[in-house]
């Protein structure tokens, strides 16, 4: 888009599984966590804070410098494992952007997707700074007339007047999708804020659930672009694409609002949308499970330990295999019931048959009898 209009990300949460395994201290883990965020955030100890409560039932609280939010050990999702919760409100995400200039919102987005993270909301925002192609005003009375198609069942609701600061609402907060049209203009004047233009609307699309989800996995999969600033996504064309989708409004008319769907885009409104194509928002997929988001995260780490030990063993094939049964049999060893639980379901989600103690012992004792074979002197 042009230097006067600017689109932003300006809210984004998701929750991750608490990955507490086997007689790890919960303490000892919550601090694991905090130390991975700070090292990712490239801050100082002393701009974390633990704050002496925590929201929506989590047990810990941290505030990383002074928006990021942190929450730990909270509610029990549908795998049965304890949450974390992180949360950018719109400071924190300008936050993100002031710690890590050398990092991106993909960056970000690979970081908390490496965690396991189920994105619960995101909000994308295009701000108008001249109303040159579209006023308010005119939106306003497309939307009123009902001159316009939209995602949404319900009827718009209307907050304030043009002249003293309006906003229009479309679907809730209970929606998946939401959209909010406001004179931000206004609001930063009542909010004694200073405004470097005489106008500024904004239209904020809200995305939650299943819907965030999405959105934020389809800008990783599909909108990757390097040489764009600070998103290192195409965050432009998907966001006008997006409202487009949510949002067409037609040519002035007098029919009704099963007929709208059949009428021309107003001009203006393409103009304004920089004549792009209309999007397909993307549908909720299939959320990985529990157990699949703590493989993507630890075999990166395992990849790293494997070829360490390949080092070690001076890229020697039985020396290696020989390291490697020997860990993996002090690790069975060591299986307690609930990480037996916890592979079962693993097996379970990939339609593989479970494994119960007595195969487990039997595994052990092959594994022993590998190891024996392998000393053999002939």
């Amino acid at each position: 888009m042009n230097e006067n209009k600017k689109i932003i990300i300006d809210y984004l949460s998701g929750t991750f599984p608490f990955d507490l395994i086997g007689d790890e201290n919960e303490r000892v883990k919550v601090l694991d966590y905090v130390e991975a965020f700070r090292e990712f955030l490239n801050i100082d100890s002393c701009l974390i804070e633990e704050c002496s409560y925590a929201l929506n039932n989590f047990r810990y609280q941290y505030i990383f410098s002074d928006f990021i939010i942190l929450r730990l050990a909270g509610p029990v999702n549908e795998f049965g494992m304890r949450t974390c919760q992180i949360e950018l409100k719109g400071e924190g995400c300008r936050e993100f952007e002031r710690l890590r200039p050398d990092y991106k919102w993909y960056d970000l987005f690979k970081f908390l997707l490496l965690l396991g993270t189920t994105f619960k909301r995101i909000d994308v925002t295009i701000d108008d700074f001249t109303g040159s192609e579209i006023k308010m005003e005119d939106v306003f009375n497309k939307i009123k007339n009902n001159n316009y198609t939209s995602v949404f069942r319900s009827e718009p609701k209307y907050h304030g007047m043009i002249d003293t600061g309006l906003t229009i609402d479309m679907g809730s907060r209970k929606s998946s999708i939401e959209l909010c049209i406001y004179d931000k203009y206004q609001q930063q004047l009542s909010l004694n804020k200073p405004v470097d233009s005489n106008y500024w609307c904004r239209y904020e699309m809200r995305f939650r659930g299943d819907k965030a989800n999405a959105v934020v996995r389809d800008l990783f999969k599909n909108y990757k672009d390097e040489n764009i600033p600070i998103y290192g996504i195409d965050l432009k064309y998907y966001a006008i694409k997006s409202l487009y989708a949510i949002l067409d409004l037609k040519v002035d008319n007098n029919y009704d609002k099963g007929h709208q769907s059949t009428l021309e885009t107003d001009p203006r409104w393409l103009t304004f949308l920089e004549d792009t194509e209309k999007g397909v928002l993307p549908k909720a997929e299939a959320r990985i499970s529990t157990t699949e988001s703590r493989f993507n995260y630890i075999m990166p780490k395992a990849k790293m330990i494997l070829l360490e030990w390949l080092i070690e063993s001076n890229f020697n094939s039985d020396i290696f295999l020989e390291r490697i049964l020997n860990e993996e049999l002090d690790l069975l060893k060591e299986t307690n019931k609930n990480q037996l639980n916890r592979l079962n379901q693993y097996f379970i989600e990939k339609n593989k048959p479970k494994i119960n103690f007595e195969q487990f012992d039997e595994l052990i004792t092959n594994i022993d009898r590998m190891l024996d074979e392998r000393s053999l002197p002939f």
